[in-house]
């Protein structure tokens, strides 16, 4: 899964073999987000999770060496076509950690022949700050992320 950097956007896309419905259901549903979104030899762990317009999500991502966290707040939310939620690294408590910057995630999910290709922006306000998530490893986490989504969607 190759990412596009344009500007201050980070763009990638994948197919998987799963129906739009069941792919969107990853993303928005405790129970299966629980069991595939964290990196290679890391764990997540959900304090808060309601991916409804206006919801709100905390969590960390916990891996050998650091632990990371997370708030999302819910935009936009249309079964099974269009996601869009800010994304902002957050403190142990669950504050904004406002040294670092957050972004806007827009995910289409679009169905073709019972195959789901998931395409996500996520839109930073620098240029600068776009290429710091890169720097900072972005591709590679995403892809075991996804890779976990995969295997998930193929049980």
């Amino acid at each position: 899964m190759p990412i596009k950097k344009e500007k201050n956007r980070i763009i990638f896309s994948r197919t998987f073999n799963a129906p739009a419905n069941k792919v969107f259901d990853t993303y928005t549903q405790k129970e299966l987000f629980e069991q595939w979104f964290y990196p290679e030899g890391a764990s997540v762990e959900v304090y808060q999770f309601n991916a409804v317009e206006g919801g709100k999500a905390f969590f960390a991502i916990k891996a050998p060496n650091m632990t990371s966290y997370t708030i999302t707040e819910y935009q936009k939310v249309q079964k099974p076509h269009r996601l869009e939620y800010l994304d902002y690294f957050a403190t142990p408590q669950g504050e904004k950690d406002t040294s670092m910057p957050g972004m806007q995630i827009l995910m289409d999910f679009k169905e073709s022949n019972g195959k789901t290709t998931v395409t996500s922006t996520s839109v930073f306000p620098t240029q600068d700050a776009a290429q710091q998530a890169l720097d900072m490893g972005v591709e590679q986490g995403m892809n075991g992320t996804l890779d976990n989504l995969e295997a998930l969607l193929e049980k």
